[in-house]
């Protein structure tokens, strides 16, 4: 099953009507906020989720007289003092299903706090075995924990970029980037001897590159420039 959760931050109509158009989800979540995007773009979720702290009072009351009349789209209303957070629990609401792919959209935007705390929950995707990934239009962002290959006709965007998520990732090997890595040690500034070189802006060069690595968790952040 595959998933698409919308949540409150920043979200580019066009970018993720585009990607409700083609992926074909098996189940929609609206969060809080998020559900001013299905009023603007004339679109219903499966589910609706928060504490609604956050979304227009009208926007609300839309989608609630849809539920009363036709049972479409489920509510599920979250105390707002709680010790997770909206995003969460539909990230653990689609785990929970059954999804092996969510992608979550209006994670990012000008509150850092929000965004790291995303990115965090990503981690629970991890865990689960599922492939969570967080997007905007310019940025796909996951955590990996085993080696993967990025084709150049499918990558997003013109960079990519490795950061270490846990302490330390060994033997990390770039194959198909401008700047290749050999069996190298990342790790946090922190820890003594920490590598100095830097994961940041690489380029795919061959038609498919590969990043393998021993042990670890890296963040994998495949982004372009803002245009416009």
């Amino acid at each position: 099953m595959k998933a698409a959760i919308v949540a409150g931050g920043r979200v580019e109509d066009a970018f993720v009507c585009a990607y409700l158009d083609r992926e074909a989800y098996d189940l929609v979540i609206a969060v809080d906020r998020g559900l001013e995007f299905f009023y603007r773009s004339h679109r219903r979720p499966d589910h609706v989720t928060g504490d609604f702290d956050s979304v227009d009072e009208a926007v609300l009351q839309f989608f609630r007289r849809q539920a009363a009349a036709e049972q479409k789209p489920q509510f599920t209303a979250l105390n707002p003092q709680k010790d997770d957070t909206d995003t969460e629990h539909a990230l653990r609401m689609a785990l929970e299903q059954g999804c092996e792919t969510v992608h979550l959209f209006g994670a990012t935007g000008s509150r850092l706090d929000h965004v790291l705390g995303n990115l965090q929950l990503l981690g629970l995707g991890l865990r689960a075995g599922a492939e969570c990934v967080m997007l905007d239009c310019c940025n796909r962002v996951r955590l990996i924990d085993k080696a993967i290959c990025l084709k150049k006709q499918e990558q997003f965007g013109a960079y990519v970029s490795l950061i270490p998520y846990t302490p330390r990732v060994t033997g990390l090997t770039l194959e198909g980037f401008a700047y290749p890595l050999n069996r190298h040690t990342m790790s946090s500034f922190y820890l003594p001897q920490a590598a100095q070189v830097s994961g940041i802006s690489n380029e795919i060069v061959a038609e498919t590159a590969r990043i393998a690595f021993e042990d670890g968790i890296l963040v994998l952040i495949e982004s372009k420039d803002e245009t416009g």
